[in-house]
C-alpha cells in the first residue's frame, strides 16, 4: 500500500484503531525510504517531511501515530544512512507490538479479578486482552456505537474466539453497564485534561462513577498528546442524509473522559493512576 491509499484508507475509517494506524503510517514511510531517489539527505528529508505532513492531516485525534513518526524524524535529522533509517522504522514496530503485549499482559491480570466486563466501541488492545483470558469464561457486554457500529466488529471478533456477548443499542448502555462489574476501553489520545475517546465514552464514565463500576482505560504512553486535543467532526452523511434545511447535524467522533472516573489506565508499566501514567508518558 503506497503513501496515498495509506492516507485514503486512514480517513475512510478502513484502517482504524490508533495501533494499526501507526503501523500503517510507519510502513508507508518505509516503503518511501525504499522507493526513493533521493541523492542528498537533505533530499530525503524533505520528501520524507512531506508524506509526513500528509498522514498527520488524515486524523486530528491521533498523537500514537505522530508519536511514533516524529520519534523516526528526531534519530533520521541525525543519521544519514538508509540502512540504518530502515532498521529504526523495523525498530519502532517492534517496540510498538512489544509495548501492546504488555498492555495485554497487565490487562489480563487485571480482568482474572472479574467475570463480567462491559466494553465500547472497538479497541484492539481490549479485545486482544478478552481473549487471553477467555478461558475463565468471562461475559461481555458491548453497545454498537453509532453511527459506524464499531460495536458489532468487537462482538463479531469475541464471539468468534467463542466469547458470549450481549450487545446493546446505544440509548441501552445504562442497562448494560449495570450488568457489569468492571469496564474496560480504549483511548484514542490523553492529554492532562482528561482521555479522549470514541463519542459515547463520556457518557459511559459518568455511568460507571453512578454505578460504582470500576472504569479502565487500555492505553500505551505513546497516546500523550501535550497539546490540546481537537475534537474531529465527521461528515454528517454517517448518521443521516436528509436535505431538510431546518436541520443541523453534529457528529462528533470522539468526547473527553474526565480523570476522576478513572479507576486506572493499563499501560506498557502497568496499570497506573492517571498522575501517574502522566508523569511517565513526558518522559517518553
Amino acid at each position: 500500500m503506497n503513501l496515498e491509499q495509506t492516507c485514503k484508507a486512514i480517513k475512510e475509517l478502513k484502517i482504524q484503531g490508533a495501533e494499526n494506524i501507526t503501523t500503517a503510517a510507519l510502513l508507508a514511510i518505509k516503503n518511501i525510504l525504499k522507493q526513493s531517489k533521493a541523492k542528498k539527505h537533505e533530499a530525503l528529508l524533505w520528501e520524507l517531511d512531506l508524506a509526513k505532513i500528509k498522514l498527520f492531516n488524515t486524523r486530528s485525534t491521533e498523537p500514537e501515530m505522530r508519536n511514533y513518526l516524529n520519534a523516526f524524524f528526531s534519530y533520521a535529522e541525525k543519521e544519514e544512512t538508509k540502512t540504518k533509517l530502515l532498521q529504526k522504522i523495523d525498530q519502532l514496530l517492534k517496540e510498538q507490538k512489544a509495548n501492546k503485549e504488555k498492555i495485554v499482559f497487565y490487562g489480563t491480570k487485571l480482568i482474572h479479578k472479574h467475570t463480567k466486563v462491559y466494553t465500547h466501541c472497538h479497541a484492539s488492545t481490549v479485545t486482544n486482552i478478552l481473549k487471553k483470558v477467555k478461558q475463565k469464561k468471562i461475559i461481555v457486554y458491548n453497545t454498537e456505537t453509532r453511527p459506524l457500529l464499531q460495536g458489532r466488529k468487537t462482538a463479531t471478533e469475541l464471539a468468534k474466539a467463542h466469547i458470549p456477548v450481549h450487545h446493546y443499542v446505544d440509548a441501552s448502555m445504562c442497562n448494560a453497564i449495570k450488568e457489569a462489574d468492571c469496564i474496560l476501553i480504549g483511548a484514542d489520545a490523553i492529554t492532562s485534561e482528561g482521555v479522549y475517546n470514541k463519542i459515547g465514552s463520556e457518557l459511559l464514565a459518568i455511568l460507571a462513577n453512578h454505578y460504582h463500576k470500576p472504569l479502565y482505560i487500555c492505553a500505551s504512553l505513546y497516546k500523550y498528546d501535550a497539546h490540546k486535543e481537537s475534537i474531529e467532526e465527521r461528515s454528517p452523511k454517517e448518521i443521516w442524509t436528509t436535505t431538510e434545511k431546518n436541520i443541523f447535524m453534529h457528529n462528533p467522533a470522539f468526547e473527553k473522559i474526565h480523570f476522576k472516573h478513572i479507576k486506572g489506565i493499563i499501560c506498557e508499566q502497568g496499570i497506573l493512576k492517571p498522575k501517574e501514567f502522566l508523569k511517565k508518558a513526558k518522559t517518553i
